[in-house]
């Protein structure tokens, strides 16, 4: 399938001649435009691989204004023709990041050489740009795995024996299942776990567990030994006299 190139000239023996010698070169001329109007609907409808665009038009419209207006429609590389040399002409058709810049009168080699050098630059460009997407929707991808089992690793903390507590549902987990505790014995659970590694007094546990309450010695001591039954022996422990912790796996 041949390139498709648009041609942008207002002055008709220099567009022919153009056309004549891509037409040798092996590309396809899908239109010539004197103006803006007609450049930007021909762009819009034949969408060319490049466009050569004069910088001078008729009615001395101004070629970088339309190759703008076509460069916000159409992805496509732009190659300027102009024979003005001044800098600021130069400097104000590179802002709109053309992919060429050819100097009337040109040689056929530099019309050919701008023209290839044009299309595979664009044709590097977008594979890079199709690259970098691609990079970052994985960075994306990895970075919510990594979320996710960061957030795995916050909610799920490991306890002495091989359990686990979930921290979201305020359950106990042995190999997978949920370690069946009734209702004080997990708010206490809970709030020794809140406070894995330190020692937490009776006062705070009687307080936390029955909800301010005041009941008799018997009732914790009741409870620490019913949860001690079903758990490993070591698993919470006790300090004298002060209370219970349970260490970090």
């Amino acid at each position: 399938m041949k390139t498709k190139i648009l041609i942008v000239e207002d002055e008709s023996i220099i567009a022919l001649n153009i056309k004549e010698i891509l037409t040798g070169f092996g590309y396809e001329i899908i239109g010539i435009a004197a103006n803006g109007e007609k450049a930007l609907h021909l762009a819009t409808i034949k969408t060319p691989d490049l466009v050569l665009m004069d910088i001078t038009l008729q009615d001395r419209e101004d070629g970088i204004d339309v190759a703008e207006k076509i460069s916000k429609t159409l992805s496509v590389p732009i190659v300027f023709l102009t024979a003005n040399d001044k800098n600021k002409t130069i400097d104000r058709a590179i802002n709109i990041k053309p992919y060429g810049y050819i100097l009337k009168p040109f040689k056929e080699i530099e019309l050919k050489t701008a023209v290839e050098i044009a299309l595979k630059t664009f044709t590097t460009n977008k594979k890079l740009s199709s690259e970098i997407i691609e990079v970052k929707s994985e960075n994306v991808s990895l970075q919510s795995k990594l979320n996710t089992d960061q957030r795995a690793k916050q909610r799920l903390i490991k306890l002495p024996h091989g359990y686990l507590y979930d921290n979201e549902n305020f359950v106990l987990l042995f190999n997978g299942e949920i370690f069946e505790l009734n209702d004080k014995e997990n708010k206490l659970l809970k709030l020794l776990i809140k406070n894995i590694g330190r020692v937490v007094t009776v006062e705070q546990i009687e307080d936390f567990v029955w909800d301010g309450e005041l009941v008799g010695e018997g009732a914790l001591r009741s409870l620490m030994f019913r949860i001690r039954q079903k758990l490993p022996k070591d698993f919470i422990t006790c300090h004298s006299k002060i209370g219970y912790k349970i260490l970090p796996s």
